[in-house]
């Protein structure tokens, strides 16, 4: 959090800012405390690796006051997702509301997914404009209520199955008429109002959205379609891509797996973020996701670690790992020493993100005239 300081506003600039300030009442130095350009809160996700390159921090994860999306093909566990860190929300004090496009939210699975079902308000919904009106309304009786001990974490689930006003009209009339973009310019309208309203409420608003493979590119894209046009990657704060990799069952003993899974334990989650206000993107890790507790909290830290030379190789090209001059021993034990990261490597690791990951507060002034002439 950034401390409040003290104003430094000369007499003759303070009045003309006084003048605007009177038609904007969200007006504030940067430096305030309330202001709405601070993140006042942070969602863990489950995971440590995607804590970092999400935020720039083990210890953080999902922005409160800003939208995050997870976008990614099916069967990406985005729903999943989203679903652990509001169980990860509940836990500090929030209430939940999640807007389902696709019938896949009931209690037995929010309660497998860590989310405690008599907090969460279910809103089943088909339409944009719908769940635009809903969500908005929601947020400006949450603004009007004034209440800083009022939290709560909002979900669509997912953009990609709404439909648009026209789509719904024409299905009601037979026709069979293009959308002709009307969908995607709902999208962004949505989201547009949106954004604004959850800063003002300090409220944290996740989305899920389906991705494809463009068939006409040449090469293959690295920051793939996404269904209802480019409105999500325009304004979301974060918008992290996703991609899998099975498992399987014989290469993961020490994982929990089910019975009579066809050789499958889980899939390892491939992360990168395509766009992030808080910390460079792309920013790719690799987080394990097993299908029976979900997000494994410590997967992804042992290559970030080496990584960023947190941790090295006691000779160039050997296995076995040094971390300060003591021998750890190889990556295989040291990866799932949980003793080992909490004593130590977890607040080495956190020092390493804030001074490479995060954007520097370092600048450079620009030379003086003097300075100039003379060189």
């Amino acid at each position: 959090m950034v401390k409040s300081q003290k104003p430094d506003i000369p007499a003759s600039l303070k009045g003309i800012f006084d003048g605007v300030d009177s038609l904007n009442q969200d007006s504030t130095l940067l430096s305030d405390e309330n202001s709405l350009s601070i993140v006042n809160d942070w969602i863990d996700t489950g995971s440590y690796a995607l804590n970092a390159v999400l935020s720039g921090s083990l210890y953080k994860g999902v922005p409160a006051g800003r939208l995050t999306g997870f976008v990614g093909p099916s069967q990406s566990f985005k729903t999943v997702l989203i679903n652990k860190i509001i169980g990860n929300a509940q836990r500090k004090g929030y209430f939940a509301a999640v807007w389902d496009t696709e019938n896949a939210l009931d209690a037995q699975t929010a309660i497998n997914c860590g989310m405690d079902p008599a907090r969460t308000k279910y809103y089943p919904v088909r339409s944009v404009e719908d769940t635009r009106n809903q969500i908005a309304k929601l947020l400006a009786d949450i603004i009007a209520a004034n209440d800083p001990d009022l939290k709560i974490i909002i979900a669509i689930d997912s953009l990609g199955n709404l439909s648009g006003a026209k789509e719904q009209a024409d299905i009601e009339k037979g026709k069979d008429a293009s959308d002709m973009g009307q969908k995607a310019k709902a999208l962004r309208s949505m989201l547009r109002s949106l954004t604004y309203l959850t800063a003002k409420a300090r409220v944290p608003l996740l989305f899920t959205n389906h991705i494809y493979e463009n068939p006409t590119a040449m090469y293959p894209e690295l920051i793939k379609k996404q269904s209802g046009g480019l409105g999500p990657l325009y304004i979301a704060s974060i918008l992290a891509q996703l991609s899998t990799r099975n498992e399987k069952i014989a290469e993961n003993e020490d994982q929990a797996s089910v019975a009579i899974a066809h050789s499958v334990s889980g899939a390892t989650l491939s992360v990168m973020t395509v766009k992030n206000r808080f910390v460079p993107a792309f920013l790719k890790t690799e987080i394990y996701n097993n299908f029976r507790t979900g997000p494994d909290r410590w997967a992804g830290l042992s290559t970030m670690a080496v990584a960023f030379g947190v941790v090295k190789p006691e000779k160039e090209g050997g296995t076995t790992y040094v971390f300060n001059g003591e021998k750890i021993g190889r990556e295989s034990v040291w990866a799932k020493n949980t003793t080992l990261w909490e004593n130590s490597l977890l607040a080495a690791l956190e020092t390493t993100l804030k001074e490479q990951v995060c954007y520097s507060n370092a600048t450079t002034a620009a030379p003086t005239p003097a300075e100039e002439t003379a060189s």
